[in-house]
């Protein structure tokens, strides 16, 4: 075993604490509204906190430490390139903004709204059916890194009983069961209120173990590892790694344009999407994130090179030989790849920074799953159940009700979790496994969403196209190795992530292409009713400005009259942050196309790299944590003095529904019964 009993009480200690802050918040979960998105009343530092947390389970940790672990900095340099989408999404509203105005709780329910109730329940089987699957290995990553991590056996025996239980299994038990207690005891607000405490909380233990890492390793002793790399494969000169073949160019690309394409699409953490208790705070929660991501990204950093270092520096070799033999029981190559650095860590690290680990990948493991399981279990009672039930005309659920469904389906969620991970036998990469799984519905979500928002020609039959192509895509890509190799004896050439970039391009073509034949001769959708927009603006609807320069700019930067003078100075900062991480991207890549940069000079740069990430997050997770403390406070002040509406439950009114006889006009045309089903965009007013 490779934690001391002083590792094991910091552990056992920040568990029996986290139950406590649990119980806590379960008092204030009065109603379905309550349960979805904490009654849309959390301010800006919980939401950052929190949906840090539940976006970055272990798994996306055991993700990157992979990718850095095989590729160094060079994925961090690609990256860079989408540095500035950040912050042109938070300060513009890029469709987060949109969304908010419709005032729907959940996804669905503006797709209700804007493609109709049939469509509604297609996309949510879609959408959850895609999100169970692609959670379905969460729980296995994170159990085994603990299991691997913390040096326990596979298999252990109890005095009396006459066969021996897996360890794996009964760590996914009580994981799975941990979060499952959180997420149905309150809801989204006991889903916020523990990821906030357990941020905080872990913003410190990087820190600490940041601040170890370093004591213990020298910047010398990580370069002239990562020197050791190939010429071609290097680890700290992104220009010189062109037998890199999954981590490169490309691979950063695709997710640049899914950071446009994808916005609000993916539905993990879709109780955070309708949280705040404005859009304003919602938009501030973005633009103060950067604060949080620096010891984060700092983290992930680190502690894959450190295990790199220790695997491959000469000075480290009796080390190495060890963890080499610790790694050698793992059968399964994959699995013994994701697991290198947990091993190696556990063999280097110090007494109480391993317990520091342990802690926080064991919360990070609740958060995620608490997460996922809130979201994939609610849209499928929001956005499946309840709308086929009111399209069969049946009365809307009771509140209590209601609220048992959604915990009756979180279950279910957690069930199929645990059994898929149980059988789950890894053969790919993290990442690539969340690209093919994830293609089942945001390849053709983002057309489908953005469509909806922005334009008025945007068709159900479009809508339909798009996200069914992008399923049938997906699903080719999880058996597409298997029949490859049965027909040619090799993989197939296309990978996860270009499978998803290929979905998401011909889903928007397919979404324009069949919106504009289907929209012929038929009236537009009317998008000022659905986003409250001109003679639909009411008392909730923000203020009209008048027009002058100075709005106008302020308009196009995204700084509206809501912005307070910190406000906008947190806005500066972000772009200035963001932008000038691109200029030094262009600049440098100038330099090295014209003159050449050496992997000295990499070397260089990287250390400064780290350096500002690690000066500017430590005072700024002090900051951060004051603020989360405090909208706590106030999130429970507001839940206290919340007089609950049993209508508030994300169900779209008939009156509403593009169903109703008065929203569907006459067809005039010659199109078929087919093409004029669910037509909302011929609503008329």
């Amino acid at each position: 075993m490779n934690l001391t009993w002083f590792d094991w009480g910091i552990i056992f200690f920040a568990v029996v604490a986290l139950r406590f802050v649990s119980v806590r918040a379960r008092s204030h979960m009065k109603g379905v509204a309550d349960f979805l998105s904490a009654n849309r009343s959390a301010g800006r530092y919980l939401l950052t906190i929190a949906s840090s947390m539940g976006g970055v389970g272990t798994i996306s940790f055991v993700a990157l430490f992979e990718m850095y672990y095989v590729a160094g900095f060079p994925p961090i340099w690609w990256a860079l390139l989408s540095a500035p989408v950040g912050c042109i999404i938070c300060l513009t509203g890029w469709v987060y903004w949109r969304f908010r105005e419709t005032r729907a709780m959940t996804l669905a329910q503006f797709l209700e709204m804007r493609y109709g109730r049939r469509y509604r329940i297609f996309s949510g089987i879609i959408i959850w059916a895609c999100g169970v699957v692609n959670f379905g290995i969460f729980p296995a990553v994170a159990s085994r890194f603990i299991m691997y991590f913390c040096g326990l056996p596979e298999f252990f025996h109890i005095p009396g009983i006459p066969f021996e239980f897996s360890t794996f299994i009964v760590i996914m038990l009580a994981d799975l069961g941990l979060a499952l207690m959180f997420v149905n005891m309150g809801g989204q607000i006991s889903v916020m209120v523990t990821e906030c405490v357990q941020g905080i909380v872990t913003g410190f233990a990087f820190l600490l173990i940041i601040v170890a890492i370093v004591v213990k390793l020298n910047w010398s002793q990580i370069v002239t590892a990562l020197n050791m790399a190939p010429a071609n494969a290097s680890m700290l000169n992104p220009y010189h790694t062109t037998q890199v073949p999954d981590f490169n160019i490309w691979f950063f690309m695709i997710g640049l344009f899914w950071a446009f394409y994808g916005q609000l699409s993916w539905q993990g953490t879709s109780g955070f999407m309708s949280s705040g208790r404005n859009p304003h705070e919602q938009r501030m929660a973005g633009v103060i994130s950067i604060w949080r991501y620096m010891p984060q990204m700092l983290f992930s950093i680190l502690l894959p090179l450190a295990a790199y270092t220790i695997m491959k520096a000469p000075e480290f070799t009796g080390q190495a030989v060890t963890i080499q033999q610790s790694l050698d029981s793992i059968s399964n190559a994959t699995l013994r790849t994701q697991m290198t650095v947990p091993v190696a860590l556990a063999f280097f690290l110090p007494v109480g920074i391993k317990g520091l680990l342990a802690m926080c990948m064991i919360f990070f493991s609740f958060t995620c799953h608490d997460t996922y399981m809130h979201s994939w279990g609610t849209i499928f009672v929001q956005d499946v159940l309840l709308p086929f039930r009111q399209a069969r005309g049946k009365p809307p659920l009771s509140p209590d009700a209601h609220i048992r469904w959604l915990r009756w389906s979180i279950v279910f969620v957690a069930a199929f979790a645990f059994f898929f991970s149980a059988f789950y036998v890894p053969t790919q990469k993290i990442f690539m496994f969340f690209a093919i799984t994830g293609t089942i519905w945001a390849g053709g979500s983002g057309a489908v969403v953005i469509g909806g928002l922005y334009w008025r020609r945007g068709s159900t039959a479009g809508a339909y196209a798009a996200v069914s192509l992008g399923a049938a895509l997906g699903l080719w890509g999880i058996f597409s190795d298997k029949v490859w190799q049965a027909l040619y004896g090799h993989n197939f050439p296309i990978n996860g992530q270009y499978l998803w970039g290929i979905a998401m391009a011909s889903a928007i073509v397919v979404y324009v292409v069949v919106s504009l034949c289907v929209s012929r001769g038929r009236k537009a959708f009317n998008l000022e009713k659905m986003l409250y927009h001109g003679p639909y603006a009411d008392e909730k609807s923000p203020a009209r400005l008048p027009t002058t320069l100075r709005n106008v700019l302020g308009s196009l930067l995204g700084i509206t009259p809501e912005f307070t003078v910190m406000d906008r100075v947190l806005a500066t900062f972000l772009v200035v942050w963001n932008f000038g991480w691109l200029a030094t991207f262009v600049i440098v890549s100038a330099i090295q196309f014209k003159f050449g940069l050496s992997d000295a000079w990499w070397a260089g740069f990287w250390h400064v790299y780290l350096v500002a990430l690690f000066c500017l997050g430590a005072p700024a997770t002090l900051w951060l944590a004051i603020g989360g403390i405090r909208d706590i406070r106030a999130l429970f002040k507001s839940l206290d003095a919340s007089v609950r509406n049993p209508a508030d439950n994300g169900r779209v009114a008939d009156e509403d529904s593009p169903f109703a006889p008065s929203h569907i006009e006459t067809p005039t045309d010659a199109l078929s019964e087919g093409a004029l089903l669910n037509r909302p965009q011929e609503r008329t007013e």
